[in-house]
């Protein structure tokens, strides 16, 4: 009869196809796409998964919170992206940013006055700041313009009348001015000397990246601050990301974090710059997190210019796909060493398993979110994301099972055609 076909040969092939398929759908060993899976293929204890409440929540935004004596800078490792918390490294910071008389280096222009002798102003002695040979070139914040002065040579001297030589590289203006009155004092009976720098060329900072006027930046008598050199540099740029400004000195690097400067109340005035000192706007795309999954847009999604970007910011951005995704399996992947920090406030429940964190083999950490209701997208605003954070959505059990279905039902589909083809 017609409404026995199924128990013919082919009717018996295709229904154990078909039995195979609901036995692989349900353990999920064919499934198409990512799925997490917590037990694979580390064990449960090497990768603890922790629920996402709001005491969490409080305990990553605690985590990402400058500390007092540490929220002026972090020192960057050159070999990796993780930054490191160093108080002595932040209070010696603090040290050299105490602010100094400016001290006369080579290539400064200087103008010297001698009261009631203008025979000792040479006007026709001019410079060009900026464009004169031994100088530096024109660039951004040093533009060429000729003023009248005394040269200081490479090795701190300057020639002056009557004293012919005299060293001044190294002192302030106050000093310089009392030793050239001092040389004067056998040939000038109580000589009064004005001295002071008309031309600031020995000492500058280097400021590029994302900044509108990238370049060169003199130190004059006025402290060059952090804020000062990124003013002269017109700003950051949209583009810029001002969350992780590397300041380069002595072969050392710090990274600030201007926004939560600021939060925490510190003023960028109160780190001061040094001759030869790096300071780096990096783009905003090197700090990244990344949305995968159940998203319409997955892939890479660059952190704001502030440096911040909040878990429903980068979901909203990605664009979960209310077809397939489950919305009560959303986790985010987060890097060890600030897991950790996340566990250590959290109390000793969440911070089982954690002890190992920052150690060389140690796991990422996976926070579970569950967004099924509207409310949870409420705190999923108050989640802030870390650089290398992955986002992942997670696939409805019936989108998985229904995937595998569509590849057994279309092999077996094309195996009963080419059967019965061959008159099978």
């Amino acid at each position: 009869m017609q409404s026995f076909v199924l128990a013919r040969p082919r009717g018996r092939f295709v229904l154990c196809m078909l039995s195979l398929a609901f036995l692989l759908a349900g353990c999920g060993v064919l499934a198409p796409g990512m799925s997490f899976v917590e037990r694979a293929p580390l064990a449960a204890a090497d990768v603890p998964v922790i629920e996402l409440d709001s005491r969490q929540i409080d305990a990553l935004n605690d985590a990402r919170k400058p500390r007092a004596d540490g929220a002026i800078a972090k020192r960057a490792d050159a070999a990796e992206r993780a930054d490191h918390d160093d108080a002595g490294d932040v209070a010696a910071l603090a040290r050299a940013s105490a602010r100094h008389a400016y001290r006369i280096g080579p290539a400064d222009v200087l103008s010297i006055i001698v009261w009631d002798h203008p025979e000792l102003v040479m006007p026709n002695l001019t410079y060009d700041v900026g464009s004169t040979a031994g100088a530096q070139p024109p660039s951004a914040g040093m533009a060429g313009q000729s003023v009248p002065g005394y040269l200081v040579s490479a090795d701190g001297y300057i020639q002056f009348p009557y004293v012919k030589r005299l060293e001044v590289a190294g002192l302030s203006e106050a000093d310089a001015q009392q030793r050239l009155a001092r040389a004067l004092q056998p040939y000038i009976r109580d000589a009064q000397v004005s001295l002071r720098v008309v031309g600031f060329r020995s000492k500058k900072v280097y400021v590029n990246g994302e900044v509108r006027s990238p370049g060169v930046k003199p130190i004059t008598d006025v402290p060059m601050t952090l804020a000062n050199a990124l003013n002269e540099a017109s700003g950051v740029l949209d583009s810029g990301d001002a969350s992780h400004i590397a300041l380069t000195r002595g072969g050392r690097r710090y990274r600030i974090d201007l926004p939560r400067l600021t939060e925490s109340g510190l003023d960028a005035t109160r780190i001061v710059l040094q001759d030869g000192d790096e300071l780096r706007v990096p783009p905003a795309r090197d700090y990244s997190v990344f949305v995968m999954g159940e998203v319409l847009k997955p892939g890479p999604l660059p952190l704001r210019s502030d440096g911040r970007l909040t878990l429903s910011q980068a979901l909203g951005a990605a664009q979960i796909n209310q077809v397939t995704s489950d919305p009560s399996r959303i986790y985010l992947v987060r890097q060890a060493r600030a897991a950790a920090a996340v566990a250590a406030r959290a109390g000793a429940d969440a911070a089982r398993g954690h002890a190992d964190a920052g150690q060389p083999g140690a796991q990422a950490r996976v926070f579970h979110f569950d967004a099924r209701s509207p409310q949870a997208m409420a705190l999923a605003q108050r989640v802030e994301l870390e650089p290398d954070d992955v986002v992942f959505v997670d696939a409805a059990g019936v989108v998985r099972w229904n995937r595998v279905i569509s590849q057994l039902v279309g092999g077996t589909a094309a195996a009963y055609n080419i059967q019965r083809a061959s008159g099978g």
